[in-house]
């Protein structure tokens, strides 16, 4: 049974497909006046690196998963905090308390499934946004064999997919968290990984696939 990943993380046994392409903004932004930095995608990070903004080193980083809170140390960022479950009500609920002693910059794509930005705000912290990035629709004219395992890593990939295929009743579905499951609750076979992460959402395809029968 074939895995299809809606990444372009590539991975041995998985077939990529790719339907968004992402944008960066030109920005302009001065780290030192704020006191933390809250990234849920290592996509806010590249857009500092992209438009060569001086990095605060020693600022506190707040992230939403293992590859975003890697890369920001890759960029050397040396405090940085990962959020223990993996969701932007989680993150909140984790946080939110911390925060309230600091300026609070959240560098975020234009669309966003959560509702973070808000709930940070309403809980009284002092927090600027910032618009590095965003998501766009990408059209593919490859033809998919049925049935498969489908990785949908984001609510917008699944859009995406659904813009351009349909999935069918014997396909095999993943998704990374709940965000994206409530995408796609009218489908059957749906799995959401324990852990958000693409790997751990690789290693569940593998072993569904493996047990599936073709």
């Amino acid at each position: 049974m074939l895995i299809y990943l809606l990444n372009k993380t590539p991975f041995e046994g998985v077939k990529n497909l790719i339907l968004n392409e992402i944008i960066f903004f030109d920005i302009k932004l001065n780290l030192d006046h704020y006191d933390a930095l809250i990234c849920t995608s290592k996509n806010a990070l590249i857009a500092l690196e992209k438009n060569k903004i001086p990095l605060n080193l020693d600022m506190q980083i707040y992230t939403i998963g293992d590859s975003t809170a890697c890369f920001a140390k890759q960029l050397g960022f040396k405090n940085i905090k990962i959020a223990k479950k993996s969701y932007a009500n989680e993150f909140f609920k984790e946080f939110k308390e911390e925060l309230k002693n600091k300026k609070c910059l959240y560098l975020r794509a234009k669309n966003i499934a959560s509702s973070l930005n808000l709930d940070l705000k309403n809980s009284g912290i002092n927090l600027d946004e910032m618009i590095v990035y965003k998501n766009i629709f990408k059209s593919s004219n490859e033809i998919l064999i049925h049935p498969s395992v489908f990785i949908f890593t984001s609510a917008l990939s699944v859009e995406n997919f659904l813009k351009n295929y349909s999935l069918h009743e014997d396909d095999i579905i993943i998704s990374i968290g709940n965000s994206t499951a409530k995408k796609l609750l009218n489908f059957k076979n749906l799995f959401v990984c324990k852990k958000q992460s693409i790997e751990e959402c690789v290693a569940l395809a593998k072993k569904l696939a493996f047990k599936t029968p073709f």
